[in-house]
């Protein structure tokens, strides 16, 4: 290992660790320019390490370093702990946290930081009752056993779960890897990725532990092991729901008979994970929060803003509630399409059709948060495209449109960044899949 080499691997290093140390200790969401350019940056060094320094066991440790630079990082880009907190508060106290919105309920309880809690979680959340599924809530509710008043205490046993959770899926994606006969140096753009970092265990967003449980799935499916795979696909599900729409993608590749094993044991134990929080007003509460998803929402859409303006001059409103009431239906003829009608009997095949109908509920999405396009990096690295990776570094570009009290889009940003992402996208359709060259020391080599 010749001096040069030594000194250039360590400048990108410490470069690496610099630029995650700003996002930890610096940088806020309102610093449009810091932010998004540092963000960049980012993107930037670990191209730059991955393509000439990166090896199995070098991607872990850096990934992990890079993690731990957030562990005392109380998250400021997102709002969402504050209400993990308040929902795992509440049910110390007895309370189904599906029952009531925070507002309907500040003056009848008080537990260590109750007030900053509820103040800080923001309008959205104190109005609405929760959407976060059962696994969910019972994380937060082990987190408020460590409620005190230091709000830190709570936001450690989150990152520490999500950090044992982010070592499982290092080990989870290499072996997909692995099964799929793929470089297993291509981990680094989901392991070191700054938007799963980041938004992932930095900002305790809930993707760390769903992708965890979901990764064993399919690793469990692709082994034709349905009861195991049913088990922690359910465990996903009860985690965030969106893994619930890649459930009949495995139907070709398992045969009638193992996909019903399969959709018996998501079903027991789905049962059983929501169980606890069941009754007459679990049902109602969740599908009305989970409309507004729908058909209130606004953030960072792509080809619904389109619609959107055509409704605006067609219309002269704005037409979001007539788009939500169709949006479903038409994801679940894109899921009966890409899940019976494609073929799926290759894991490589499932990968590439699971990652186009979640690319095409997002595009269609009213809503799309950076830390959403994190369930896509994956599926990208596994089927050979490379726009989900580019789409990570673009998403996050939405984040322009925070100011110091209001929020407002900024168009050329949000066109900018999803025009770069069409491109790519059109491109690796009908011309060349790139997600190869991203492991190249020149990225243009054939």
């Amino acid at each position: 290992m010749n001096k040069n080499y030594i000194i250039s691997s360590s400048i990108t290093l410490l470069g690496i660790f610099f630029a995650f140390a700003l996002f930890s200790f610096e940088l806020k969401r309102f610093q449009t320019l810091p932010l998004i350019g540092t963000y960049v940056f980012l993107f930037l060094l670990i191209w730059i390490w991955v393509k000439k320094y990166s090896s199995i066991g070098n991607i872990f440790f850096l990934g992990i370093i890079c993690r731990l630079i957030f562990w005392n990082y109380i998250p400021n880009l997102s709002q969402d702990f504050y209400r993990f907190i308040w929902d795992g508060s509440i049910q110390l106290f007895g309370i189904n946290p599906y029952h009531y919105t925070p507002n309907q309920i500040i003056d009848l309880v008080g537990f260590p930081n109750s007030q900053l809690l509820f103040e800080k979680m923001g309008n959205l959340s104190r109005n609405n009752f929760s959407n976060y599924p059962p696994i969910s809530q019972y994380l937060f509710a082990l987190a408020a056993n460590f409620n005190s008043e230091n709000i830190f205490t709570p936001i450690l046993c989150i990152r520490s779960v999500y950090l044992v959770s982010e070592m499982i899926i290092f080990f989870v994606i290499k072996s997909l890897l692995e099964k799929l006969i793929l470089s297993k140096e291509y981990l680094a753009w989901y392991f070191l990725n700054p938007l799963v970092i980041i938004e992932g265990y930095g900002n305790l967003h809930g993707e760390c532990l769903m992708m965890c449980f979901t990764f064993i799935s399919w690793l469990y499916c692709i082994k034709r092991q349905p009861i195991l795979g049913g088990i922690f696909m359910a465990f996903a599900i009860g985690t965030k729901l969106l893994p619930l729409i890649l459930v009949p993608f495995f139907f070709q590749y398992l045969g009638l008979k193992n996909f019903i094993v399969y959709g018996v044991f998501i079903l027991i134990f789905g049962g059983i994970i929501f169980l606890p929080y069941w009754d007459e007003n679990f049902f109602p509460n969740y599908l009305q929060t989970i409309q507004l998803w729908f058909s209130t929402f606004e953030f960072n859409g792509s080809i619904y803003n389109i619609i959107r303006a055509i409704g605006y001059k067609l219309k002269g409103y704005n037409i979001i509630k007539d788009i939500g009431k169709i949006t479903p239906y038409l994801i679940s003829v894109f899921v009966f399409v890409f899940s019976f009608i494609k073929s799926n009997l290759e894991p490589k095949d499932i990968f590439k059709n699971m990652l186009f109908i979640l690319s095409i509920y997002f595009f269609l999405s009213t809503t799309v948060h950076p830390w959403y396009i994190i369930n896509l990096i994956i599926l990208g690295i596994l089927s050979g495209y490379l726009y989900p990776v580019l789409w990570s570094m673009t998403v996050f570009w939405s984040y322009s449109a925070y100011g110091v009290e209001i929020v407002e889009e900024k168009l050329y940003w949000q066109i900018g960044a999803y025009f770069l992402v069409y491109i790519c996208v059109f491109y690796e359709l009908f011309r060349e899949r790139l997600g190869h060259h991203l492991q190249k020391t020149n990225f243009l080599r054939t």
